[in-house]
């Protein structure tokens, strides 16, 4: 049987569904699935189907696992930081493995691009193909590396998604939320998330109806001192098997607003048909699955008057609210299931395993 490897930095639980999935998906076509990494989330809820083995980044050990495996073709999932991508990718090349970068290209959040991003530059020119989390970052790849470009729409696995069958108003009174309309903000709260735009909102907001309900670890931000009403609530961080207390948070919400990365959430919100608030800026690849007007707002960058109007808009608007619900589920199912995620993949593997494929011939040159 065929080999893929993939070589990450930590595996989040979300992973570990889409990796279970890429395993069945790569048996059913002859392949083996197999991952190595420096580090598993502890609190992963998902039993792991596929070969996996958490390995500190020496860069000795890794080149006598990929000995023993002989991949067919190793995949690295890095960040630059992880500096064993150095001396691997080099390694690879001269063993003739067929070696690929999957990540969203180059870093976008840096002052001084066109230098920083040299060293990215690089690791393109070297590997034999990249995978990109959406077609809208192959402008920030250079144009004579573009022709080894595959695009695998970042997302998560759906199929791993327990139903929920019980009503909003059940669901409420289970977790005791007292709203009768619900903003939702799941995630870690790093500083690009800007969670103190939405908190701030809230402050000011005089909707008796209305409550914002907020999920995750607060990394850092003193979340009482910012909240000076009782229409927020912060319920901490939510890890369940199978992501069944999360998925009835999502279903009793009613919008989605995170003011600045909106990352995997969206996917997320979108699948159970919330409609999505953000702003403008440094946003990740997974803002193209929102379309303005259709399945939410990008107001401008920092302009909380703009989030707070939409944000009533939608809230106030039930029949305006319920075809933005429709439109956010249509487009996610469409164009981010884990399977078009994998497809990427499969396209990619293929191409450089092919002798027929330009993309194989072309290392052999």
């Amino acid at each position: 049987m065929r080999r893929v490897l993939l070589v990450s930095n930590k595996v989040f639980h979300y992973r570990v569904s889409n990796y279970n999935y890429f395993h069945r998906r790569f048996r059913e076509l002859g392949w083996d699935f197999c991952v190595r990494a420096n580090e598993l989330e502890r609190k992963n809820p998902y039993p792991l189907q596929f070969d996996f083995k958490e390995m500190p980044f020496k860069f000795g050990d890794y080149k006598r696992e990929i000995e023993e495996l002989k991949p067919d073709v190793v995949i690295l999932f890095l960040h630059l930081k992880n500096t064993i991508i150095f001396p691997l990718v080099h390694w690879l090349k001269l063993k003739g493995i067929p070696v690929v970068y999957w990540n969203k290209g180059v870093n976008l959040e840096v002052d001084h691009q066109w230098l920083r991003n040299l060293p990215f530059y690089y690791i393109h020119s070297l590997c034999d193909a990249i995978v990109l989390y959406s077609q809208h970052e192959v402008k920030d790849i250079r144009p004579g590396n573009r022709k080894k470009v595959f695009v695998a729409n970042n997302t998560v696995n759906f199929d791993a998604f327990p139903a929920v069958t019980a009503s909003k108003e059940e669901l409420k009174k289970e977790f005791g939320i007292p709203f009768k309309k619900v903003v939702l903000f799941v995630g870690r709260m790093r500083g690009v998330k800007k969670v103190e735009h939405l908190i701030s909102v809230f402050n000011e907001i005089d909707e008796p109806d209305c409550g914002c309900v907020i999920v995750g670890d607060p990394m850092g931000y003193d979340l009482p001192s910012l909240i000076k009403k009782k229409n927020i609530l912060h319920l901490g961080e939510i890890h369940d098997p199978e992501g069944i207390k999360i998925s009835k948070i999502f279903k009793l919400s009613d919008l989605f607003v995170i003011p600045g990365d909106v990352g995997l959430g969206m996917n997320q919100a979108f699948y159970w048909g919330l409609p999505v608030v953000t702003e403008a800026g440094m946003q990740p690849p997974e803002i193209h699955y929102l379309t303005q007007g259709r399945s939410g707002f990008i107001v401008p960058e920092n302009d909380t008057a703009a989030l707070k109007e939409k944000m009533l808009l939608l809230l106030r608007d039930d029949a305006l609210r319920a075809r933005f619900s429709a439109a956010a589920r249509e487009d996610i199912m469409r164009e981010a299931t884990v399977e078009k995620m994998f497809s990427g993949f499969r396209e990619c593997v293929t191409a450089l395993t092919d002798p027929k494929s330009s993309l194989c011939a072309r290392r052999f040159r």
